[in-house]
């Protein structure tokens, strides 16, 4: 009788492992999941609001991770050229090498409407990818940042709004840890949000200014945004202050109203931080653990905070192995 025929197919998270284990080895079957990838990506460009196939976001995560880690950054840039073509509702094909300018040629912080119909679910896959690539540092930062706050000014999903602002401010608090300030790419996010504040002030060219619904969320966002950055002594010089001067003189009074109160309150709320984080330091050291040195038993690891079913699994095995070694040491047979 004849042995049954090897399955060859290999699933994604598979592929993602063998690729990472050996890059050159597996390119043959990366390429042909791009090749994949770019078929549906042109499929759905001709009806962005139609629902996705059920592995095109597990398809899109895939080829973000693996482009990231185990390929060089020629491979990272295509994908990522892939994944914002996609994310614009177009096909790579139509757009061409040039994928930036094809949205920065649009006016204010629109978007094509192809981007405004795509499917949800393919937005957030998209934009989670991206995110992805950019912590792996595949992308520099400003690439992102101007997409990325279009689409959360334009798209009215509460949960992408978040995720892009929170990824934005992050990214910005990362770029400028302790050591390592970047200025060119700090004055570029300031220039950029000085220009999107500035869109929404009267002066004596644009005295009949009209603001719609996304504007004044953008312009809000970015005085939010300046104020946090502010507020964690990652943006204080003359620069964040001149935006935040813009903003009071907005014509939208919420975007005014809040950058009124940045200047009315922004050091004792700094201040408030700071007494917090002494008080929550002091109490850190007061704190005495006076079981950090005892023996470790069943009984009281079970009360243990982190003693779950899903936290404690290998540290119950370690634990019981230990304990197990310590009944055969006082054993009477050994």
């Amino acid at each position: 009788m004849s042995s049954a025929k090897p399955d060859i197919t290999l699933k994604l998270s598979q592929l993602q492992n063998l690729c990472k284990r050996d890059p050159q080895g597996h390119r043959v079957d990366y390429d042909a999941q791009i090749r994949r990838l770019q078929s549906e990506c042109h499929i759905l460009s001709l009806n962005p609001s139609a629902k996705p196939p059920t592995q095109l976001s597990e398809l899109i995560q895939f080829a973000a991770a693996v482009s990231s880690s185990s390929y060089d950054q020629n491979t990272s840039d295509d994908v990522a050229n892939l994944l914002v073509c996609l994310l614009l509702g177009k096909s790579h094909e139509d757009v061409g090498q040039d994928v930036d300018s094809h949205f920065k040629s649009l006016d204010g912080l629109s978007l094509p409407a192809s981007a405004l119909t795509l499917h949800k679910e393919v937005r957030k896959s998209c934009v989670s990818s991206l995110i992805l690539m950019r912590n792996k540092g595949k992308l520099p930062p400003l690439r992102l940042l101007e997409l990325f706050y279009r689409v959360m000014a334009v798209i009215p999903d509460k949960g992408l709004r978040e995720q892009l602002y929170r990824h934005i401010v992050n990214d910005v608090r990362n770029i400028n840890k302790k050591g390592k300030r970047d200025e060119k790419v700090n004055r570029n996010v300031q220039a950029f949000l000085h220009k999107v504040v500035w869109s929404t002030v009267r002066t004596k060219h644009n005295k009949d200014i009209e603001l719609d619904d996304n504007t004044k969320f953008a312009t809000k966002r970015a005085v939010d945004m300046i104020t946090e950055l502010y507020r964690r002594k990652v943006w204080t010089d003359e620069r964040t202050v001149s935006i935040m001067a813009s903003g009071v003189e907005s014509v939208a009074h919420n975007v005014a109203a809040a950058a009124m109160r940045f200047f009315l309150n922004i050091e004792d709320k700094m201040a408030d931080d700071k007494d917090r984080e002494e008080n929550d330091e002091w109490e850190g050291v007061q704190e005495v653990n006076y079981h950090a040195h005892s023996r470790t038993t069943k009984v009281s690891f079970k009360s243990m905070p982190f003693a779950s079913p899903i936290n404690s699994e290998v540290a119950h095995i370690k634990i019981r192995l230990y304990c197990d070694r310590q009944d055969q040491d006082k054993s009477p047979n050994k």
